[in-house]
């Protein structure tokens, strides 16, 4: 477990990578994941976290072996969500078939309740990731795991200290709060953050796209909705369309507005965007928190975005 608890990782950097993204097909998924891994190599990152969301986008056992293979210079880490029924089988399958483990690790998640079937949803959150972990503990002792912490922060700290885990904090407000939290409980033991970012120069073009492109995401976040509702705006994906047009710039009203405001804040709190020399003092933010994995999702997917992120991490490390 060389970047678990117990051992002191250097400041690094990963890619996330969304299957549900990637195509209809199996195919188009598996090539954009060997794109996505190809990139990840050449632009100097250390991680490939492949992030399936609903259940029929996890890789089949054979296609994770190929993946790993084909990721000679990076650790794939899997993400499974204890809530989705027969994670635990296919988790279990996927390993088994890797006849090296060294370059794989685990996400373990709760799983985002847009992403789970009615039934799922009604399974107790906390109990079902506990079973994972333990699960997973029993069968593989030395396989490196990433834990989520979003919405459970002390209960997956707990975890975190008796399992030897790795909290994968995710960006959001509050976050030094967070980071103490689960200090409290894992002393100095290694942490990771998941970052959406967007690297250009064009600096209103950019908020444009996070705000297009993440609307979802960012709506999610229930002081987002309330924020919204004290401003007399409904929470919802059409409010966000009707002012953020996929082909129009934001209007210099909206931007003067209270709620171009509130947008801004919302976009610079959820995620990390600006130039290259911007992106790379935020990381060094990070760092100096002690997170030192950073796992960055691209807002838009491109070999440009990818590489940029790979040099700001060099650069803030």
């Amino acid at each position: 477990m060389d970047w678990a608890m117990a051992s002191r990782v250097e400041f690094s950097g990963g890619k996330a990578t969304k299957l549900s993204k990637y195509g209809m097909t199996s195919k188009d998924r598996m090539e954009r994941a060997f794109w996505s891994a190809e990139l990840s190599e050449k632009a100097g990152l250390a991680y490939h976290v492949i992030d399936s969301e609903w259940k029929l986008h996890y890789l089949m056992p054979h296609e994770t072996q190929e993946l790993v293979a084909h990721s000679k210079n990076l650790r794939t880490i899997f993400s499974f969500s204890s809530r989705h029924y027969g994670s635990l089988k296919l988790l279990l399958q996927t390993l088994n078939a890797l006849k090296n483990k060294d370059r794989v690790g685990l996400n373990v998640v709760v799983g985002n309740p847009a992403y789970l079937d009615w039934r799922e949803l009604r399974r107790p959150s906390i109990r079902t990731l506990v079973d994972s972990i333990k699960f997973i503990r029993k069968n593989f002792n030395d396989i490196s795991v990433l834990v989520g912490t979003e919405g459970l922060t002390g209960t997956a700290a707990e975890l975190a200290a008796d399992y030897d885990l790795v909290p994968f904090l995710l960006l959001d407000r509050n976050l030094e709060e967070e980071v103490a939290t689960v200090r409290d409980r894992i002393g100095n033991g290694n942490l990771a953050i998941y970052v959406p970012f967007l690297i250009s120069e064009n600096y209103p073009r950019l908020l444009h796209d996070i705000l297009f492109r993440l609307a979802g995401y960012i709506l999610r976040r229930r002081w987002v909705q309330n924020g919204l509702r004290e401003l007399g705006y409904d929470p919802t994906l059409p409010t966000i369309r009707a002012v953020v047009q996929e082909k129009q710039p934001l209007s210099p009203e909206l931007m003067a507005s209270s709620l171009g405001e509130f947008l801004k804040k919302a976009a610079s709190t959820l995620t990390v965007y600006g130039n290259a020399d911007q992106v790379t003092e935020r990381l060094k933010t990070f760092k100096k928190l002690g997170l030192k994995i950073i796992i960055g999702l691209p807002i838009k997917e491109s070999d440009q975005q990818i590489a940029s992120l790979g040099e700001c991490v060099r650069k803030a490390a």
